[in-house]
């Protein structure tokens, strides 16, 4: 028996269950965005208190086994509309087609994947939605309410009950019917309007529960006209405090190689040319910041930074402050290293959900100075964890910097109040059992068939199936069928966007046909070089050829005068060796001679007659002259 302790307003809940529920995470990512990542948390947490948490996307990044991916086998009769529906439609009487109250991803929901029809979905106790843009469409949801199994669907934006866009910039036409959308410069065929039709249509009867993290969007959730008479509860998101834990400051400051003395503010966007996430305030704001003089004296001891990380705007340089690039974080220690390295984490958003990155600043003891706007209020505190300022207010929130950025203890304690407050509201835990909750409530109130069928939770043999064991591949089929409004108007918007689609594919077309003339002539102009050196390359052939053949005689003749220049050297070799002999043979005869000779001219000159000849003088004898040469 599975045993699940949860807390909420009455108290402390024992939840029972004679096995672990099969629950169903439906997402279009599994890690890749915000939303993504809060969903993967959540599935994480649930499988911590030992429940069965599958996931089912669209884009697997995750070696998760118990994640699956549809296969996207796209079929060759939807191929056509699914063009027309991502292509004219979607690029140009949509995108190109935007105003400039917002450019926030503002996304038709069609085509979308059938999934009614996989094993995951129907063995599921529970179905959990979460973020589905360009993965589920109205007609494709219809076909999973009409299982009849407990659907929650929790809301990372406001897509989910509008006509489209996914954030509404201010504008309430969600309640009313999204007529007259500000985000569309034209819009002849009321698409919004057309779309949330569909949807009130497709989502009749649907058992249906809404599920935000923050409580604004829960506001906007009940007043939207969509989801008005559903329940609605709001379970924030979770993170991993033991993974997002905080670094000391000067440790994470010296892994990134910035002084220790160093006041360091964080900021971070993976667009930041999306005006919702407020850099064009955020500039502002810095601005403010350089007109204070106790700052100004900061950013002239080269004690200031702004680090940054994603991808914000280019004009970040011109701040006046210092900055430093931390890129795309990839890893989740790299992700905790940069928050613990800050001291201050400014957001700017003018509008936002439950933003993870406060989660995750918080979380690494790290204060927040933000907009008041969405579901920030339900993170920080202000003057607690963090300052809170009016929207838009950048001199409000430049002075809060300041404020920060002069103040150690303050930031300091703030810091702990943040890592206090992630650990009481915002771990795994904590969320896996605000879920489990509310998944128990709807399946006591709705238990499930124990109807076997082809795809019910229990094996041929009658055993439970093991919960430890990865879910097999998803099939997936793409199906571009239309709500029954967007049917209607189906020919005649697309002949419309086609109209403005059609030049722009002429302009690419001229382009191609230019670029293909110029590559067409680059391919000339190289195949005429390719012959002239094929023809030079063969003169040289020729050339080496007989440059060969001359080398091949004039070393035959080399090797034929070596045969008998060496006979004839050799005879005349023979001939000098036998004439040296012979001379050494002489000369050695000559020696004898002389020594004969010298030893008989000493006895003549020793003789008695010779020596008394020389006193009287009647001889005179001198030495032989070839005598006199041997002493020289």
């Amino acid at each position: 028996m599975g045993i699940g302790c949860v807390s909420g307003e009455m108290g402390i809940y024992i939840i029972r269950h004679e096995e672990s529920m099969k629950i169903l995470q439906v997402s279009t990512y599994d890690i890749r965005g915000g939303a993504a990542r809060a969903t993967y948390r959540l599935h994480r947490g649930l499988r911590g208190m030992d429940q069965d948490s599958c996931m089912l996307v669209k884009h697997k990044d995750t070696n998760d086994d118990f994640v699956s991916a549809v296969g996207q086998a796209l079929e060759t009769e939807t191929g056509e509309d699914a063009f027309f529906l991502e292509g004219p439609i979607q690029e140009h009487y949509i995108n190109a087609n935007r105003t400039d109250v917002s450019n926030t991803l503002f996304s038709l929901p069609y085509p979308g994947y059938d999934i009614s029809r996989s094993p995951l979905v129907r063995e599921a106790d529970i179905i959990n939605l979460h973020w589905i843009s360009d993965f589920q469409s109205p007609v494709t949801l219809n076909q999973i309410f009409a299982l009849g199994k407990p659907v929650v669907w929790t809301l990372h934006d406001q897509w989910a009950f509008t006509g489209g866009c996914h954030y509404s910039a201010g504008c309430e036409g969600y309640g009313t019917g999204c007529n007259q959308c500000p985000q569309l410069a034209e819009d002849p065929f009321f698409l919004p309007q057309t779309i949330l039709h569909d949807k009130e249509e497709l989502f009749k009867n649907a058992n249906l529960t809404i599920v935000t993290p923050s409580r604004w969007m829960g506001r906007c959730a009940r007043e939207s006209r969509l989801f008005k008479s559903l329940r609605v509860e709001v379970i924030p998101n979770s993170l991993e405090t033991g993974l997002y834990s905080p670094i000391p400051k000067e440790q994470a400051k010296e892994r990134l190689e910035l002084p220790a003395d160093t006041v360091t503010l964080l900021f971070g966007a993976i667009d930041g040319a999306e005006k919702r996430k407020g850099f064009a305030e955020l500039m502002g704001a810095v601005g403010s910041c350089l007109e204070n003089e106790f700052f100004q004296k900061l950013l002239k001891k080269d004690q200031l930074r702004l680090l940054c990380f994603g991808n914000p705007n280019d004009q970040l340089e011109s701040m006046g402050v210092p900055v430093v690039s931390l890129g795309r974080l990839g890893t989740d220690e790299e992700i905790r290293e940069a928050y613990s390295a800050a001291d201050v984490f400014l957001l700017p958003s003018l509008e936002d959900n439950l933003p993870n990155t406060i989660l995750e600043s918080m979380s690494c003891a790290t204060p927040v100075v933000a907009f008041h706007v969405g579901g920030v209020p339900d993170m920080v505190s202000d003057g607690v964890t963090g300052f809170l300022v009016k929207a838009f207010d950048t001199r409000e929130m430049g002075e809060a910097i300041v404020s920060l950025s002069l103040d150690s203890e303050k930031r300091s304690a703030m810091g702990n109040a943040c890592r206090e407050r992630v650990l009481k509201d915002y771990a795994l835990d904590v969320q896996a059992s605000n879920y489990l909750k509310l998944y128990d409530d709807l399946l006591r109130q709705d238990p499930p068939s124990t109807t076997d069928t082809s795809g019910s939770a229990k094996s041929t043999d009658g055993m439970e199936n093991d919960t430890a064991v990865p879910p097999a591949p998803t099939p997936g089929y793409l199906d571009v069928t239309l709500g029954p409004r967007m049917d209607a108007v189906y020919d005649d918007l697309l002949f419309h966007a086609l109209k403005s689609f059609a030049p722009h594919v002429q302009e690419k077309w001229n382009m191609s046909e230019l670029d293909r003339v110029e590559r067409l002539e680059q391919v000339k102009s190289l195949a005429r070089l390719l012959d002239t050196c094929e023809a030079d390359r063969e003169a040289r052939l020729e050339q080496l050829k007989i440059c060969e053949a001359d080398r091949a005689d004039r070393l035959d003749l080399i090797n034929s005068l070596s045969k008998n220049n060496n006979k004839k050297v050799t005879k005349q070799l023979e001939a000098c060796l036998s004439e040296i002999e012979e001379l050494k043979q002489q000369l050695h005869h000559e020696r004898q001679r002389a020594l004969t000779a010298e030893q008989g001219w000493q006895v003549l000159e020793s003789s008695q007659v010779v020596r008394k000849a020389r006193r009287v003088g009647f001889i005179k004898l001198e030495k032989p002259d070839f005598l006199k040469k041997d002493e020289d």
